[in-house]
């Protein structure tokens, strides 16, 4: 930002700069996000050409055809739900990049942490919801699932979540690779947690906790509602089954909405104390 050593403009001011800037750099540099778009389209496209049309099959009459998709769709929304997740650790060698830079200024006097974090999520916001959005056409109109509107909230909160958790673990240690390994060991594990390879009813006592604390488990139960939720025999069997007929996807959207804030928090507290930039 302009201005010399030890000047620092408004917060205000700070926060419109940085905005601008952060905006600018994702468009002069589109491989950054273009690169991890690719990966989306490719792999919502496979996935929604993979159970084409199953979602119709399983709102059908024959009931051993429809209890056979549901049981696919199953399947389909638990690879959709952690593995878009899961691919948001690519941020972390960007990241890094800029979280220098924040580090030299920030050493300068130019700008403090909450104009920057705020200005950081919003910059991120445009990207993730086009990958929601796109991600959302291929696998909903592809496989012909229930609930266009409600797929593509539950998947932009999920990915709002997954990002705001690794500006956390980026900010928090000194190298991508380490942050990546532990961002994905965290979200695997959430994976095991969440409630479809082992139903919540059956999870251990010793790992419950990690059923609880998995924002995967509320994103989960979202999708497995808003696509059983239609009134069949198949959707109530299989709603019964995960003990979810009570979910309430307002009440989630709000869980995964608190996550967010928590992480943004978190975020700011480690770039106030350990990156001030100075030795």
């Amino acid at each position: 930002m302009a201005g010399s050593p030890g000047e620092s403009a408004g917060p205000f001011r700070q926060f419109a700069v940085l905005l601008l800037r952060m905006l600018h750099m994702n468009w002069k540099n589109p491989y950054v996000f273009g690169v991890r778009l690719a990966m989306y389209i490719a792999l919502a496209f496979m996935v929604g050409t993979m159970y084409y049309d199953v979602g119709e099959v399983a709102r059908g009459d024959e009931p051993v055809a429809a209890e056979a998709a549901a049981t696919s769709l199953l399947a389909l929304l638990f690879y959709v739900q952690p593995f878009l997740v899961f691919m948001s650790v690519a941020i972390l060698p960007f990241f890094l990049e800029i979280r220098d830079v924040f580090r030299r200024e920030r050493a300068n006097g130019q700008i403090t942490c909450l104009p920057y974090v705020l200005a950081d999520f919003l910059a991120g916001l445009p990207g993730v919801t086009l990958i929601a959005l796109i991600s959302t056409m291929l696998v909903v109109w592809l496989a012909n699932l229930n609930g266009f509107a409600q797929f593509f909230a539950n998947l932009l909160l999920s990915l709002i979540v997954a990002e705001s958790l690794m500006h956390v673990i980026g900010a928090a240690q000194p190298h991508y690779i380490i942050g990546m390994a532990f961002g994905a060991g965290l979200f695997g594990m959430f994976m095991l947690c969440e409630g479809f390879m082992v139903k919540p009813q059956d999870i251990p006592d010793g790992w419950v906790w990690g059923y609880h604390l998995a924002f995967h488990t509320y994103s989960f139960e979202w999708f497995v509602h808003n696509q059983f939720d239609d009134g069949t025999r198949v959707g109530e069997a299989v709603l019964k089954s995960f003990e979810m007929e009570d979910v309430d996807p307002l009440r989630n959207a709000l869980i995964l909405m608190a996550y967010a804030a928590v992480f943004q928090a978190a975020y700011f507290m480690v770039l106030n104390v350990f990156h001030t930039g100075k030795r």
